[in-house]
């Protein structure tokens, strides 16, 4: 967990640099997300009802302080617990490749307990607003036990870096903020706010776009729960 907190500090440092200086990262795809045709496979997780309403209730705080970011709805904010094939334009897929990571997922998870998550505090980085996550053991050894058998079996896995991080992303910077600094202050207003627990049993394994608007669920596997 120390190791968490210590990245969620390293985030929040980079992501005030970045404001106060005026070099937040606009996303340009955000201009026109009609055209963007970016699809990947992912390994997420969706936040029960009770989690997404407080995060809403924050959210439409922030948007009307900065209404022209770009805000995830409740049905799109998640946790990703592993970019397996990162979202290009041009994804493509055979149906056995999908079926060989089904099955490989299957066999890696129905040796996982669920996952207790605790959702608390909001950050920035250079780029976005970010939810911070904290998780129980049992959401690294699946990351883990994922990276080992997806090598074994051939599989391509895309993750640039084997990733710690719990985090939910619910808005991204679409426009220069117009007051950068009271945009700060209204997220530290947030920085301790709790925004609940939860237990996942279930994951969804889904083809979606990079702000998951638009996902299509392969399959949603079940931890253990006993």
């Amino acid at each position: 967990m120390d190791k968490l907190n210590q990245l969620y500090t390293q985030i929040e440092q980079q992501g005030i640099q970045a404001i106060r200086t005026h070099q937040e990262q606009l996303d340009p795809n955000l201009q026109n997300l009609e055209a963007d045709s970016r699809q990947g496979l992912t390994l997420l997780i969706k936040l029960p009802a009770h989690v997404t309403r407080n995060i809403n209730f924050v959210l439409n705080e922030l948007e009307r302080r900065e209404p022209y970011q770009y805000y995830y709805t409740a049905n799109t904010i998640h946790i990703t617990v592993m970019d397996i094939r990162r979202a290009v334009s041009d994804f493509r897929m055979t149906k056995e490749e999908l079926i060989n990571y089904q099955r490989v997922i299957q066999k890696t998870i129905e040796n996982i307990n669920a996952i207790n998550w605790h959702l608390a505090g909001l950050i920035c980085s250079p780029g976005a607003v970010l939810v911070k996550g904290f998780y129980s053991s049992e959401l690294q050894q699946l990351r883990n036990d994922l990276r080992t058998n997806f090598l074994k079996n051939g599989l391509v896995l895309d993750e640039r870096y084997a990733t710690s991080s719990g985090h939910a992303t619910v808005a991204r910077f679409k426009k220069n903020l117009i007051h950068p600094q009271e945009f700060l202050n209204e997220i530290n207003n947030f920085h301790a706010v709790e925004f609940g627990d939860f237990r996942t049993s279930e994951v969804d394994l889904v083809i979606h776009d990079w702000y998951n608007r638009r996902p299509h669920l392969i399959e949603r596997f079940s931890l253990k729960t006993t």
